[in-house]
């Protein structure tokens, strides 16, 4: 049904949509959350604001945002998650935040699919503003149901939750290592993350 209401959006036209980077950042995790979970045909997409980029191993999809407030830009990628079905919640163990305002994962009740989404939050005036990443892993990590204490990143490693429970992250991580994906080529056109998928109106 997502996969149907997706395409729907695809067709409407453009005209009316407004860059927000709000709109744009809840838009975008919303298309991310349909394309791993539901199979929608989401690609790569570069708005004002807001760019996707999509994995192959493991199946996952990036959201990138550049510009509004952190705390709104997080809020509005909550609002995507809680809209699902699947009923995302914030995992027990944390993750230490290093240069990032925070970084979270949130996990999907637990059942036959492993769902995760990671959040970094930047710290105002940073970039990006927030990275989400959506992702489907071969199996439940643990770290969604037990407080192992408080997680690092190491250098160079997967998207947590990504990796396998013996390349579990341990050292401290830069900023430019946690980067869930390298900064979209420069802009072409104008036209908002919205617009390039069709939503001629807010959510």
């Amino acid at each position: 049904m997502r996969t149907l209401i997706l395409a729907a959006f695809l067709t409407l036209p453009a005209a009316a949509a407004h860059a927000d980077p709000v709109q744009e950042a809840r838009s975008a995790t919303a298309a991310c959350l349909a394309a791993v979970i539901d199979g929608a045909p989401v690609e790569d997409i570069d708005g004002d604001d807001v760019s996707i980029r999509r994995g192959q191993d493991p199946v996952s999809c990036t959201v990138r945002v550049t510009a509004g407030e952190p705390v709104l830009i997080r809020d509005a990628v909550q609002v995507a998650m809680k809209r699902r079905a699947e009923i995302f919640s914030l995992a027990r163990s944390a993750w230490t935040p290093g240069e990032w305002a925070t970084r979270e994962t949130y996990c999907n009740i637990p059942g036959r699919r492993a769902l995760a989404v990671f959040v970094s939050t930047s710290k105002p005036g940073r970039q990006p503003v927030l990275t989400a990443t959506v992702f489907e892993a071969k199996a439940r990590d643990q770290r969604c149901d037990r407080d192992l204490g408080v997680q690092q990143i190491a250098a160079n490693a997967p998207t947590p939750g990504t990796e396998t429970a013996a390349e579990a992250p341990k050292a401290e991580a830069t900023r430019s290592d946690i980067a869930t994906l390298d900064p979209p080529p420069p802009k072409k056109t104008k036209k908002s993350l919205r617009s390039r998928l069709g939503l001629g109106k807010k959510d």
